[in-house]
């Protein structure tokens, strides 16, 4: 909401840009700390998925908060788990915004898309192997409202609580085009981009398929 309403909270100075760009990678590579993140076709897979949002998010950024980022976050945190989740959510918004713009935003966004991650990793959204579109068009109805007022808390720290009260109702707009392009995307995209990262296996996969084999070889 904020990016189209033009308000980007507090201005930082360089070492507190730096020391929130710092945490954030820090959560992240914590976020990633996983054997299976060791094997190379694993971390291509993941860094080719992290590269193109961040590329469809800068491209698309003309368009008022039609966020891609949310559904992509929503499907990853799905299907590969909450922790991979966090971690794209946090990468995406780091490098996406090393051209558009970084700044105080940049943490309630990572925030914001984390959060989105770990519905969709808590929603069933994956049954079978298959998208469930319904359910996922319902978390990305929520997951719109629920980032667009994360990152508008950034803006606390410039504005009075009436102030704020009133940029929540001016940006009751720009919310509904981040619905509406939420439902688009999933609608025209979710099963397939479900499909393409599905053989790559979630934490929980991986930590079965630990347990089976210690109980076969037992």
């Amino acid at each position: 909401m904020f990016q189209s309403y033009g308000i980007h909270g507090p201005v930082l100075g360089p070492v507190t840009g730096l020391a929130i760009d710092a945490v954030l990678l820090a959560l992240a590579f914590w976020m990633l700390s996983s054997p299976d993140m060791r094997k190379m076709t694993n971390v291509l897979t993941f860094v080719t998925l992290i590269m193109s949002i961040s590329l469809v998010r800068i491209i698309m950024s003309p368009l008022p908060n039609i966020q891609p980022v949310t559904v992509a976050a929503l499907i990853i945190g799905a299907q590969l788990g909450a922790r991979r989740g966090i971690a794209f959510a946090v990468l995406v918004t780091m490098i996406s915004n090393f051209i558009l713009g970084d700044g105080i935003w940049t943490l309630y966004q990572a925030l914001g898309w984390s959060a989105v991650a770990i519905i969709g990793a808590q929603s069933n959204l994956i049954v079978d192997g298959e998208l469930q579109l319904n359910r996922i068009y319902v978390c990305a109805l929520i997951s719109a409202f629920l980032f667009d007022f994360i990152v508008s808390l950034s803006i606390l720290g410039t504005v009075s609580f009436t102030g704020f009260f009133v940029y929540l109702l001016n940006g009751i707009p720009y919310d509904l085009l981040h619905a509406v392009g939420n439902l688009t995307i999933a609608a025209w995209f979710g099963v397939w981009f479900s499909q393409s990262i599905a053989n790559f296996q979630s934490l929980e996969e991986i930590e079965q398929n630990v347990v089976d084999g210690y109980v076969t070889r037992t």
